[in-house]
């Protein structure tokens, strides 16, 4: 105990507080409420953290004020030492024994200056960490006062596959609420609870006549027994801002490659996906898609289609074809076979992670695998269409991943034809290692079974189609949708089935498929055709 407190008092009074408390206030995100919070409850005053130079000028400040008022403390008791001056001596031992507070509030004032002056120069973001405090507010206020189920979709890719693949059976035999976009921010995820559409941010009338609305539903009975919402993160330290959510289920499809400009690791991206375990009741893994070393010591449900054993919920296809396959999933409580339309690995692996948490909320297997056989396909996610001169269209344009593509190109192989070409388009978001995730995706790219590889975009252009040439492919890159969309229209073969794959800002895949379709009415079912949309690819 001694020890202890000894202890405790010689870290309160290090030298290097300065840099404790800098480290305290980054691991708490620079809020300052939190970093009170910790200052007043710690018993250690240890805390393991890094900074960056950016903290130097702040560590430097707290240090000069360190100095100053130790030296004033030193001051006042030579004072009184040499001259007895009365009560100089208590002034001297307060300012000895109270640097550490002063250096704590100090860095409080700093902090709350610098937000401050950052929200004064930045009046849209500002308008955002309102208007989300206030719907985050709001929905608490929701769950508090009713009894409703929460599932939340996270992970590297396949969010809004899986979220939708969920609601809908969910939606077999529940009241379930979810948004069929990609609202998964900060600002949208609340929304979905109220079934809100997002309002521009600086159109003041119309977010107070949502937050009315919002209250107004908050007292009336709550139409709905589940809502479903996707969880996305753009950088580190984002997915904390959902634990409000508190999720009953959380599914994490996957820990792969993202936005990595702003994590430059994969350790770096399971750290941010895996902060949903601090706050989620349960958890259920992917266990095909997330390196099993990032779950040691975790407790949580796997579901997968390629080990069967050491996971909860695993399923098998077979009949598989673009008109979909039969899956035989193995549920803790028994057996069931369906036919689904999502068709390759990932439809399989959408349909599971759907089928798992059903089972979870508690529904019967005869209604999951009825719920299963009435899923729908969804819009740019292995949608097969009917495309001009009698081929087939798989459009899988709503985004772009290195492990998304090489699933897609696995069931463009599996396809009978003879004439199959792979429309690739670049993958965005993933900084330095972009030059690697293409190269991988080329590398792939197999001769035997592709007539043809067509590229879209910079970056496909730059690393992909080198690295398909180096395999023996025959290879042809565009900038822009519609000069790809005219090249493919002269080397159309009956029988051809067209695989579109791409991310979206700069890419565009579905433009190319739009041009490419026998009846040009199936547009509506592309990804990216709202108005909105439309008016930002022609610009």
């Amino acid at each position: 105990m001694f020890k202890s407190l000894l202890s405790t008092v010689l870290n309160f009074y290090s030298p290097i507080l300065a840099r404790t408390l800098v480290v305290a206030l980054r691991v708490h995100e620079s809020s300052v409420v939190a970093f009170i919070r910790w200052f007043l409850h710690t018993r250690t005053m240890r805390i393991s953290g890094s900074i960056s130079e950016r903290d130097f000028p702040l560590m430097f400040v707290l240090t000069l004020i360190m100095l100053l008022q130790v030296s004033l403390g030193i001051t006042y008791l030579y004072d009184w030492a040499q001259h007895g001056t009365a009560g100089v001596w208590a002034y001297g031992a307060a300012a000895l024994l109270s640097y550490p507070i002063t250096m704590a509030a100090a860095l409080v004032v700093l902090v709350g200056i610098q937000h401050v002056v950052w929200l004064g120069a930045h009046p849209k973001a500002t308008g955002k960490k309102i208007v989300a405090r206030i719907l985050e507010h709001q929905v608490r206020q929701l769950r508090r006062r009713h009894h409703v189920k929460v599932v939340a979709v996270a992970g590297s890719v396949g969010k809004t596959s899986t979220k939708l693949a969920i609601a809908q059976l969910l939606g077999q035999t529940m009241r379930v609420r979810y948004q069929a976009g990609n609202y998964n921010d900060r600002i949208t995820v609340p929304l979905i609870f109220f079934g809100q559409s997002q309002p521009p941010i600086y159109n003041i009338f119309s977010w107070m006549r949502l937050f009315g609305e919002n209250a107004a539903a908050i007292e009336h009975p709550y139409p709905y027994d589940v809502v479903v919402v996707e969880l996305g993160t753009d950088g580190p330290g984002q997915m904390q801002k959902f634990a409000y959510v508190k999720p009953d289920i959380t599914v994490l499809t996957a820990i792969a490659p993202e936005h990595m400009a702003y994590f430059g690791t994969l350790d770096a991206v399971a750290s941010e996906e895996l902060t949903v375990c601090e706050y989620s009741k349960k958890l259920l893994v992917n266990a095909d898609d997330t390196p099993s070393k990032y779950l040691v010591g975790r407790e949580f449900f796997s579901y997968s289609i390629r080990m069967h054993a050491t996971h909860n919920y695993y399923a098998t296809s077979r009949a598989s074809g673009l008109d979909g396959q039969v899956l035989s999933i193995d549920l803790p409580s028994g057996e069931i076979e369906s036919h689904i339309v999502y068709v390759g690995a990932q439809g399989a692996t959408c349909a599971l992670a759907a089928s798992a948490v059903a089972h979870q909320l508690g529904m019967g297997r005869s209604d999951i695998a009825a719920g299963l056989e009435r899923l729908t396909k969804i819009p740019g996610r292995m949608q097969v269409l009917e495309g001009m001169k009698g081929i087939t269209i798989i459009d899988d344009t709503y985004n772009a991943s290195p492990l998304a593509v090489k699933a897609a190109l696995d069931v463009l192989y599996a396809t009978r034809s003879s004439n199959r070409i792979a429309l690739l388009g670049s993958m965005n978001e993933l900084g330095g290692y972009s030059r690697k995730a293409h190269t991988e995706v080329g590398q792939y790219c197999d001769p035997k079974k592709l007539a043809m590889v067509i590229t879209l975009g910079s970056d496909a252009e730059r690393w992909l189609a080198p690295a398909a040439r180096e395999q023996g492919c025959v290879v042809h890159s565009f900038s822009s949708p519609n000069a790809c969309a005219a090249f493919i229209r002269k080397h159309l073969k009956p029988r051809t089935v067209l695989l579109a794959k791409g991310s979206q800002n700069g890419v565009f895949a579905e433009e190319v498929v739009k041009q490419l379709l026998a009846r040009p009415a199936d547009s509506a079912q592309l990804v990216r055709q709202s108005r909105a949309w439309l008016r930002k690819k022609s610009a």
